[in-house]
C-alpha cells in the first residue's frame, strides 16, 4: 500500500550538494565585484615610447633619451620640460 515515496534526503550525499552549493555561491559572490571592475572600468594608458625614449609624465610626451643634458643651475634648478634653468624654490638667506 504505497500511496507516496518521499526523496528523503539521505546524509553524506545531500551534505556534499549543500557544501558545493554554497562554495559556488561564495565564489561567485568573491568573483563578481572583479568582473565589474574589469568590465565597467576604463583602460589605464600608458607610455608607448619607442626605443631610445623617456616618458614625460608632466608634458605628456615621449621624449628622446641622451639629446637633453640638464645645464649647471647651481641657484636654482634645472627644468627638463622647458630644458632651462628656475628660479630656487626657497629664497637663499639673507647674509
Amino acid at each position: 500500500m504505497l500511496t507516496r515515496l518521499r526523496n528523503v534526503p539521505t546524509g553524506k550525499t545531500q551534505c556534499m550538494k549543500k557544501l558545493l552549493r554554497r562554495a559556488a555561491a561564495v565564489a561567485a559572490t568573491g568573483f563578481a565585484p572583479l568582473a565589474f571592475v574589469t568590465i565597467a572600468s576604463p583602460a589605464v594608458s600608458h607610455a608607448d615610447c619607442a626605443w631610445g625614449e623617456w616618458w614625460d609624465p608632466v608634458a605628456s610626451v615621449c621624449r628622446p633619451t641622451g639629446l637633453v643634458l640638464p645645464k649647471d643651475c647651481t641657484p636654482g634648478w634645472w627644468d627638463p620640460t622647458i630644458n632651462d634653468c628656475r628660479p630656487p624654490l626657497v629664497p637663499p638667506p639673507p647674509p
